[in-house]
């Protein structure tokens, strides 16, 4: 992600030969996650939407355009095709932005200064900030609670300790999460 250093973020891409500007606000895409997390909606019309929503139509070819708007989604990072075993398997998601919109808020505030109403960010400056929040603030401990997997959990000696965490898994816990109650 050298471009957040040189200044050179996508603005634009190439797809069949013809330039398409795209929507790279941040905002863009959280509307583009609540598409794509919608259960009213057919996998054609995500897709369609999705689309005009980024590029402002639907370019031609179509798997070009969804292979270039999922490389800006990853803020260009390639997927890696030769996997260790054991990884790629489906995580639960440990943030929402949804659901966490306000400690997101809050944080970029407290800890940057940036008002995320007023201010208007590339998505690539965005999760490069996000994901560099500090330990300390309450988004990035959520996260951290919801990350901890039962087996993590089981190895703790702690009985205190695992209910205390099972329980803030389950205060903190995103809409469709479920945490076992082994204790």
């Amino acid at each position: 992600m050298k471009e957040l250093l040189t200044g050179n973020l996508p603005n634009s891409f190439l797809i069949g030969g013809r330039e398409y500007h795209i929507c790279s606000d941040f905002r863009a895409m959280l509307r583009l996650e609540e598409i794509f997390s919608s259960e009213e909606l057919t996998d054609e019309e995500k897709a369609e939407r999705a689309l005009k929503l980024f590029y402002g139509c639907v370019p031609e070819p179509l798997e070009e355009a969804v292979e270039r708007l999922c490389y800006f989604w990853s803020c260009g990072r390639q997927e890696k095709e030769g996997r260790a075993k054991g990884e790629g398997a489906a995580q639960p998601p440990i943030y929402s932005f949804t659901h966490d919109a306000g400690l997101i808020y809050g944080a970029f505030l407290t800890q940057y200064g940036i008002d995320l109403s007023r201010k208007s960010l590339h998505w690539w400056q965005f999760m490069a900030l996000f994901h560099s929040l500090p330990q300390g603030c309450q988004i990035k401990r959520r996260m951290e609670i919801r990350g901890i997997g039962s087996q993590e959990l089981s190895k703790m000696k702690d009985a205190k300790q695992r209910r205390e965490i099972r329980r803030l898994q389950r205060l903190y816990a995103l809409e469709d999460s479920e945490y076992e109650d082994e204790d």
